[in-house]
């Protein structure tokens, strides 16, 4: 299966936002099938009880908590009927977003548009308490981070995250080992990797490149589960594309 990771989908330079067009365009091809766009908890069935997941399965997941997630995202989801998981931070919920974490935006969806997501049947996954690099902090802000948003979470949507996406996809053996105790499987932003469901606490997805061509996305789509090759098969597709087919 493939994980794909988002970030931001408006109009805006940098390597985390995809124009809405080009967006749109792909949930459409998704949506079109050969490919199969699966729930979190068809993921955590395979992980658990080994139900394989059908062929071409994808997985549609957007990290650090956006408004436009729910504003500009939603909306093309809800029209395609395409489910997909929100990654947010509790702390960014409860009123906590500390300056020192920048975004190319700070519009951060708030409580009432996060409960609109899950209210459409969506995922939501936790993304540590206040967005901190977990390699790098103490045992015990570790603990808060994990712990902290999985309560705070818990409490103020009705439901317990299940998965968790490491900030800045950064963690190690002691992070994996404060996630495992209380999420059953974690998402990572490792490209070197297979997405390998026998490893569900370092799962790998492919960051989708703003400037890559719908012809691109679908050969990262149809590439190696490896997310550096799926990178690579855009890359030299695009390449092979004429600059003014680039754009539709």
């Amino acid at each position: 299966m493939h994980i794909l990771m988002y970030h931001l989908v408006q109009d805006l330079p940098g390597p985390m936002a995809v124009p809405p067009d080009r967006f749109a365009a792909q949930m459409e091809l998704l949506a079109a099938g050969p490919y199969t766009v699966v729930t979190e908890d068809d993921l955590h069935t395979m992980v658990a009880r080994g139900v394989p997941l059908p062929a071409n399965a994808v997985l549609i997941t957007f990290d650090d908590g956006y408004a436009n997630t729910v504003t500009t995202v939603l909306p093309v989801l809800e029209r395609l009927g395409l489910p997909a998981v929100m990654a947010v931070c509790g702390g960014y919920l409860a009123g906590e977003r500390p300056r020192h974490v920048r975004h190319p935006v700070q519009e951060m969806a708030d409580l009432d548009q996060v409960r609109q997501w899950a209210a459409s049947g969506r995922a939501v996954a936790a993304h540590s308490y206040t967005h901190q690099r977990l390699t790098a902090v103490s045992d015990l802000a570790r603990l808060w981070q994990t712990a902290g948003d999985r309560e705070v979470l818990t409490e103020l949507l009705g439901r317990v995250p299940r998965t968790f996406a490491y900030p800045y996809g950064a963690y190690d053996a002691r992070v994996q080992r404060a996630v495992a105790e209380l999420y059953p499987l974690a998402l990572a932003t490792d490209d070197h990797h297979r997405a390998d469901l026998r490893h569900p606490y370092a799962l790998s997805r492919i960051q989708i490149d703003p400037g890559w061509s719908l012809a691109a996305f679908r050969a990262a789509l149809d590439s190696d589960t490896d997310p550096a090759a799926a990178q690579r098969a855009a890359r030299e597709t695009d390449a092979r594309t004429r600059p003014e087919e680039h754009c539709r």
